[in-house]
């Protein structure tokens, strides 16, 4: 349950971003983007005043020019790319209390997860979130009455805001053989409008506290 009294972002998160050299501070934002724009519930109501996924790019491209600039040490670029570097985090901090603000509105705890930010272990017991699994889950597919549709059942992950369900169809011959089928937050999946006569494999593994479970053991099915 989200605490009625709203917690700052430093509160909440460990911020490493704060002390990362520039080089460093590249690859986080280019990491902290894909997983904001790809978040289930942000991806679809980030607000255009709130420095987001397109802005963490533009900084993360220009940073290195900027370097470049000031490494003759020109007081004027030197000055440009502190100047720079302070909107940044500027930003970042916008962002990360964004975030914060939105779960408490949304009460909902799973808008914290895979944004970039790591929970501080003190935020976990506040909120009473437990660790992601460090096993495999366990995942069932049985078809249904409809011809050429499944369903697809996993257990539960306590600590998981978002499943990531993959398939493949035919028997997956490596990591490349499987694509995303979507991210959910039930348990219990059905698909549709799937080839009869043919065998799909599924896999799933869990998310939450910016913490991944390993994948599950694939399962076969053929569809009827």
């Amino acid at each position: 349950m989200v605490q009625s009294m709203v917690l700052t972002a430093k509160e909440i998160f460990n911020m490493p971003s704060q002390k990362m050299p520039p080089t460093d501070l590249v690859f986080w934002l280019y990491d902290a983007a894909t997983l904001q724009e790809s978040h289930p519930f942000h991806k679809n109501n980030w607000p255009g005043w709130v420095p987001g996924w397109v802005k963490y790019r533009d900084y993360a491209d220009s940073i290195p020019a900027l370097l470049k600039a000031a490494e003759n040490k020109d007081r004027s670029k030197v000055q440009e790319l502190d100047l720079y570097l302070a909107e940044v985090l500027n930003s970042i901090y916008l962002n990360a209390n964004y975030i914060v603000l939105r779960s408490h509105s949304e009460k909902d705890e799973s808008l914290l997860h895979n944004v970039g930010y790591t929970l501080k272990e003190q935020t976990k017991k506040n909120y009473g979130l437990a660790t992601i699994s460090a096993t495999p889950l366990v995942l069932t597919v049985k078809n249904l009455e409809a011809a050429g549709e499944i369903a697809v059942k996993y257990e539960r992950d306590p600590a998981a805001g978002i499943y990531q369900l993959q398939i493949c169809k035919g028997a997956p011959v490596g990591e490349e053989s499987w694509w995303d089928k979507g991210y959910y937050k039930s348990c219990r999946v059905v698909l549709a409008n799937l080839d009869r006569a043919s065998w799909y494999y599924f896999r799933v593994r869990s998310h939450g506290n910016n913490e991944t479970s390993p994948w599950s053991a694939p399962v076969g099915i053929i569809v009827v």
